[in-house]
């Protein structure tokens, strides 16, 4: 275990967890996961943690203080007071807008957020933020935000004009203000570097904390739910992903519709994840006029025990996305020893490590292709799962703890991010 002697004093750790929500795809499970990370630490590293979190969120809180007899404590922040401070902040920065461009002063405006006070006197060496935006700027002490991806800047097409504008206001924001700025791969710091100018020695790649890639397991009256509920599908392909649009659930549809059409294989495809609104109507309309819709299946948003159950019981998965920082469903299928492929973007064929199980997410008769290889070769599929246990077992041992430490030492003893000192150009 990493043990760093050099901290005199106990390290206090603002932590915020906000609503963790689902909703939030992927980053909820990295906010999680990274909160565990660092309370599993609290005792042999000297730390004291403050969450803060809405009510939502303090039940699995205390459990994980427990767990690890954490030295921590929790304040929790009502949801609708989150929706206040969000506003007055998005009140405050339209008016420093108009005083920006009349040369006036603007600085003064925070003090009119009551909830700045709040967070101004948490006694805190520091926030430390898994998300890509804070619920504060400007305050006493530093701060460390985590940006997970830039997709708006590789695919602009799949986001309004409007959801650009809002993406590089309200990131820019966040680089401008932080003090040291967290990524989980080397890609996404290079975007960064690239696209907004940051330098090189405030972008941190702190690997995710791979030994926390778990689900809780069904209880086996559980188990008997879900193989009743689902026992009609005899082979079915697994996708747990949001309905976003380079999450690319339409080439995967229409690889299945393939296999239908050329093969004769009726195969199933179920979808876990939030059905977001933005795209999922275009998904919802392309099933209507396709001979598959009854193949296809959108659960939403499932339990940890469901989804372990679907990996444990798929035939395959299938993550055919066009950008991703990183992928969990990856990690957690390898994780569960569930045969899975990928798509050839980013770091998921780092992450595989074998190219046999990577296709080109744009190209529907390889993705088909590769899927009718993977159930049929009893073989290739043996050498997949064996593939991806001992990625995991090499990914593991890879201890994440130190590169935060390094991004939290970086920003211990110099002053909070301020515009025009030499950590923000």
């Amino acid at each position: 275990m990493y043990q760093d002697k050099s901290w005199e004093m106990k390290l206090k750790i603002g932590y915020w967890l906000g609503n963790a929500n689902p909703d939030y795809g992927g980053i909820s499970p990295y906010a999680w996961r990274v909160l565990e990370m660092i309370l599993s630490q609290s005792s042999s590293q000297n730390l004291y943690i403050l969450i803060l979190g809405s009510p939502d969120v303090k039940k699995n809180c205390i459990e994980l203080i427990n767990k690890y007899k954490a030295t921590a404590k929790i304040y929790t922040i009502q949801t609708k007071v989150m929706l206040v401070n969000s506003g007055i902040n998005q009140f405050a920065n339209l008016i420093s807008k108009f005083l920006v461009k009349a040369n006036l002063p603007s600085k003064w405006l925070k003090y009119l957020n009551p909830f700045f006070y709040w967070f101004a006197s948490l006694d805190i060496d520091f926030l430390h933020v898994p998300y890509q935006t804070a619920p504060q700027y400007d305050l006493p002490y530093p701060l460390v935000v985590t940006m997970h991806d830039v997709q708006e800047l590789h695919y602009p097409e799949f986001f309004t004009p409007e959801e650009r504008a809002n993406r590089a206001e309200h990131y820019w924001r966040a680089l401008k203000h932080s003090s040291a700025v967290i990524v989980s791969y080397d890609h996404v710091k290079k975007d960064l570097i690239k696209y907004f100018h940051l330098p090189d020695s405030k972008v941190y790649v702190c690997p995710i904390p791979y030994d926390q890639i778990s689900l809780q397991s069904p209880s086996d009256e559980e188990a008997r739910i879900y193989q009743q509920e689902y026992a009609y599908w005899d082979i079915f392909v697994l996708y747990p992903a949001q309905t976003w649009q380079h999450k690319n659930h339409l080439s995967l549809i229409k690889a299945v519709q393939l296999l239908k059409e050329k093969c004769n294989r009726i195969i199933h495809l179920v979808c876990t994840g939030k059905k977001n609104p933005e795209f999922f109507p275009v998904i919802e309309n392309y099933l209507k006029k396709s001979e598959i819709a009854h193949q296809v299946h959108f659960l939403d948003i499932v339990s940890e025990p469901e989804l372990y159950w679907l990996y444990k019981n798929c035939s395959l998965v299938v993550i055919p996305t066009l950008y991703e920082a990183g992928s969990f469903p990856l990690l957690e299928a390898m994780s569960l020893q569930a045969p899975v492929i990928c798509s050839s973007v980013t770091s998921l064929p780092e992450t595989i490590g074998d190219t046999r199980f990577v296709f080109d997410p744009l190209d529907i008769e390889k993705m088909a292709s590769l899927i009718i290889e993977l159930l049929d070769d009893s073989e290739l599929r043996a050498t997949n799962i064996v593939n991806g246990k001992q990625r995991i077992k090499k990914l593991i041992k890879i201890d994440s703890f130190p590169y935060f430490i390094k991004a939290w030492k970086s920003m211990i003893n110099r002053p909070p991010a301020k515009i025009g000192t030499d950590y923000v150009k």
